[in-house]
């Protein structure tokens, strides 16, 4: 599973202006925070089709997104997709 999250992470760096991985804190136990898999990306909004295409693939599915008109850029988040 590891190769899949650096995969997805790889694949928001080729499209995006900015890439966070989001992490679910545990403020009782800082040292049992980790990574929930979710990544936020900041990229110009041209290039949302193909990121999230290519997220798709790598088993990713969009959760969110906020567009920004003004600077022609959006905001979106990935998780990876759960199995049902």
């Amino acid at each position: 599973m590891q190769v899949s999250l650096s995969r997805a992470h790889a694949i928001c760096q080729e499209f995006s202006v900015k890439v966070a991985r989001l992490y679910q804190y545990n403020i009782q136990d800082p040292e049992a925070s980790y990574w929930s898999g979710e990544i936020k990306c900041i990229l110009e909004v041209q290039y949302f089709q193909p990121l999230m295409e290519r997220l798709l693939r790598a088993g990713y599915c969009c959760t969110q997104v906020q567009k920004d008109s003004r600077k022609r850029l959006c905001t979106a988040w990935f998780e990876p997709k759960s199995p049902d």
